[in-house]
């Protein structure tokens, strides 16, 4: 009962009103007869409880994930059985194998190696240094998640600023110089989370639902080869932008130096690094070849060959894998995954999916697909730029898993069959899912903001440049995606991969 208590004591008053304020949302939903049928309302009631608790993050995210579980012990809006079904997904494999083996690359180094190697190469001076360290991440989260890759470099930025004299969280909240080192961390983190199937919670959202729609399974080069040139543009434009950000310093004493002192430090590469490396190295080959393997590996027996299961297998091995450098442990071991997997994913990205089911099952989605509808028909231009700016909107105050998770599956509703195609909603998807994936300004946008932000990044340059950032991005797409489908009317985005 003390426990009890001391709990109930840990929120303030105002604290207790931003709690209460979640489920109170649920209520207003069912008295709004505009959300459509009752179970519909509940469906919008549990998206917006759960919006409120991510951006208000006065409930740990991890509880914010349960939501719909709890509702349905109180309604059954759905069966139970069905909503805590919807917490399950292949794809998981995926993300979850993918992120396995990063986690070995920070165990055993790899990781701080690559950063180094990048930075050797890039100046001393301050804005080169925020522009690179955001296109080091930018390109690192086409194939790794973005809370890994902040994970990953993150405490490298940090060693570096210590060494150019910012060495307490007060110091680089007040410096616009590191505090603007750190935020390009996070931006790039989040940047190239929709280039392949494997760049954060988001892209497996997307790929699976696309996936699902299309009834098969998309290679993943068909996926990168529509979603990399957009990317590597909107990752173009920011990267203009941070290098025009505010500074207070234009250069860093010995910055380079330290970088060389600190890559001398790590030596030759170790076995270790080689064999996280190699692992992961050998599952995106095998992912990207597939088209050329595909037709002589059917069946069962070959099942195996399959990206997301070799993301799952892969990490597995390595789990029984011997270091020579540690005597008892694995290139993946239990510790491994405790101090380096960021847990959150193991919540968040379920959640995703199963909210987006809910939201289907209860048919919320099919409410919202026809309020979009009417500004769909006045001409597709508007489309995009309607399919642009909300899911980007969202993602900037949820998370981009999240925004996927709800904006993917309404954009499959309401466009399914535009202009009379059978799989009419498929340039929406690829529209849909780059723009969601340019979050940057809260820092629960994503796992990277919270990690720099527990370094000391300055939330408020966060919020205002990130928004600029996010009107930069989302620019980028609709006038890419303008050309591409209102234009050229091109088949390689209207049509489904085949």
């Amino acid at each position: 009962m003390a426990d009890a208590t001391s709990a109930f004591r840990g929120y303030t008053a105002k604290e207790w009103g931003i709690v209460l304020a979640g489920p109170a949302l649920l209520v207003l939903c069912l008295a709004v007869p505009a959300f459509g049928p009752f179970n519909a309302r509940i469906g919008f009631g549990i998206l917006f409880w759960m919006v409120w608790w991510w951006v208000t993050a006065v409930v740990d995210i991890k509880v914010t994930c349960l939501v719909p579980i709890f509702v349905a012990c109180i309604y059954q809006y759905m069966p139970l059985e069905k909503v805590l079904g919807a917490y399950v997904h292949r794809e998981a494999a995926l993300i979850f194998g993918a992120t396995a083996i990063t986690a070995a690359w920070v165990r055993w180094g790899f990781a701080r190696r690559l950063a180094l190697q990048f930075l050797m190469r890039v100046s001393g001076n301050v804005r080169a240094q925020t522009a690179g360290w955001f296109v080091l991440c930018a390109v690192t989260s086409f194939v790794v998640g973005n809370t890994t890759v902040a994970a990953m470099f993150a405490p490298v930025a940090v060693a570096s600023l210590l060494y150019a004299g910012y060495s307490t969280n007060e110091e680089r909240w007040n410096s616009r110089a590191a505090s603007n080192i750190l935020i390009a961390v996070a931006w790039g983190a989040s940047v190239g989370g929709m280039a392949t199937p494997l760049g954060g919670g988001q892209s497996v959202v997307t790929y699976g639902l696309l996936n699902k729609y299309l009834g098969h399974d998309i290679f993943f080069i068909d996926w990168t080869l529509r979603m990399l040139p957009v990317s590597l543009c909107v990752t173009a434009g920011v990267a203009v932008l941070m290098y025009f950000m505010k500074t207070d310093v234009e250069s860093f004493s010995g910055t380079r130096e330290f970088y060389r002192q600190e890559l001398e430090k790590l030596g030759p590469m170790t076995y270790e690094e080689k064999v996280s490396l190699y692992g992961f190295v050998l599952a995106i080959f095998l992912a990207v070849v597939q088209p050329a393997y595909a037709p002589y590996t059917k069946g069962p027996m070959w099942a195996w060959l399959k990206p997301t299961q070799m993301f799952c297998l892969i990490p597995m091995l390595l789990f029984f894998w011997p270091s020579r450098a540690v005597k008892g442990e694995n290139i993946i071991s239990p510790a491994t995954l405790r101090n380096y997997f960021p847990v959150t994913i193991l919540f968040m990205w379920p959640a995703s999916v199963a909210l987006s089911k809910v939201l289907s099952g209860t048919g919320a989605g099919a409410v919202f697909g026809q309020w979009i509808t009417h500004f769909m028909g006045i001409s597709d231009t508007l489309s995009i730029v309607v399919w642009s700016v909300i899911p980007n909107l969202l993602s900037q105050v949820t998370s981009d898993t999240a925004a996927a998770g709800v904006m993917v599956p309404l954009a499959l509703e309401a466009m399914n069959h535009w202009q009379g195609l059978e799989f009419g909603a498929v340039a929406w998807v690829w529209v849909t899912g780059s723009a969601i994936s340019w979050s940057y300004a809260v820092a629960s946008a994503t796992g990277a903001q919270g990690i720099v932000a527990g370094y000391g990044a300055n939330l408020r340059t966060m919020f205002v440049w990130g928004m600029g950032a996010a009107a930069v991005s989302v620019g980028v797409t609709i006038v890419y995606f303008w050309l591409a489908i209102v234009v050229f009317r091109s088949g390689f985005y209207i049509m489904p991969p085949v």
